[in-house]
């Protein structure tokens, strides 16, 4: 409105408040129409003035209109809260579901944990002299002097496994759909119901069945194995297994009695190393078909020497020492 002289102003803002003459509006307009700017600069100062009315204007306030609004928004906040009730019910009936289910699963998980914590659990027994033991499921289990052996305190469901070291006969409960498995350093073996002994030693592994059957097999190369009945016996050497009928009790060492009837000098000489656990072996370059040789013999209270002295003098042959073994020849 700078551009408009103050006589115009004053007629202008007279017409805008609706109190102006014709003659006032006839003034405006002769002198707008003398420029082109002064029409636009009008028309812009109108349609300012008439916007600026429009915003300023009150609105008028419907009070039916309101309390219609405020009853609509009551039945609302009447619904959510009937629904909020309903959802808050679902939610706590769902949330002591839940708990309880939690409650139970911790049970579940908890003696899972537990049983397997059980079965995880293994006694170690190392023999300090001839030991007799009985495991949880019945079996007996008779420890040569030295042996080890460990076992779970609780066996899987689907079968009974124990670890040897050392010597020991083993009279074996029989639990058909869970059978008994002893792993020794080279050999895996698997009985149903039987009584046998098991050698683990260092240079050989023996295993002798006095009743029932059992499975011998190679640990590591399980196709590698042997079935042994009553009375028979294998030497396995991690290589090969040597099978037979043995002639002599496997239990001798129970009765702290060794006893020999028209027995090979080779099979002496294994039962010797297994009963004293200390290496004794026959120089057959020297002496071929020493290892046929019959002995008929008993040796109680004797040590390895004395033992060993008496066979030379029953033999003919003779002994000497090579580092740990005692060589006959």
């Amino acid at each position: 409105m700078e551009q408009l002289p103050d006589h115009i102003k004053k007629l202008l803002l007279r017409k805008l408040h609706g109190i102006s003459a014709k003659a006032d509006d006839k003034i405006i307009a002769d002198w707008a129409s003398q420029d082109p700017a002064y029409e636009e600069e009008i028309a812009q100062l109108t349609t300012t003035w008439r916007m600026t009315d429009e915003w300023l204007e009150e609105k008028e306030f419907d009070t039916s209109s309101a309390w219609s609004k405020i009853d609509q928004r009551i039945a609302l906040a009447t619904e959510k809260k009937n629904d909020t009730t309903n959802t808050v019910f679902w939610m706590n009936t769902l949330l002591k579901t839940l708990v309880a289910a939690a409650i139970v699963a911790g049970f579940i998980f908890g003696g899972w944990f537990w049983y397997n914590k059980r079965q995880e659990s293994f006694t170690i027994i190392t023999a300090a002299t001839d030991q007799h033991i009985t495991l949880s499921e019945g079996t007996t289990v008779w420890l040569r002097k030295g042996a080890t052996i460990r076992f779970p305190q609780i066996f899987k469901a689907d079968e009974r496994k124990i670890y040897l070291s050392g010597e020991a006969y083993f009279d074996v409960k029989t639990i058909i759909q869970q059978p008994f498995r002893i792993e020794t350093g080279k050999g895996l073996i698997t009985v149903l119901g039987t009584s046998f002994l098991v050698n683990a030693g260092q240079q050989h592994e023996r295993v002798a069945v006095v009743t029932g059957k059992v499975l011998f097999a190679d640990k590591d190369h399980p196709q590698k194995r042997c079935t042994l009945s009553a009375n028979e016996e294998a030497i396995f050497t991690g290589e090969t297994f040597e099978r037979k009928t043995f002639t002599s009790s496997p239990l001798q060492w129970q009765q702290e009695e060794l006893s020999f009837r028209s027995t090979s000098l080779k099979e002496v000489i294994q039962t010797l190393t297994i009963f004293y656990n200390h290496p004794v072996k026959i120089d057959s370059t020297q002496t071929p078909g020493a290892g046929e040789i019959s002995i008929t013999a008993s040796f109680g209270k004797e040590s390895l020497y004395q033992a060993v002295d008496e066979i030379a003098k029953l033999t003919g042959l003779h002994y000497r020492q090579q580092q740990d073994t005692l060589i006959l020849y």
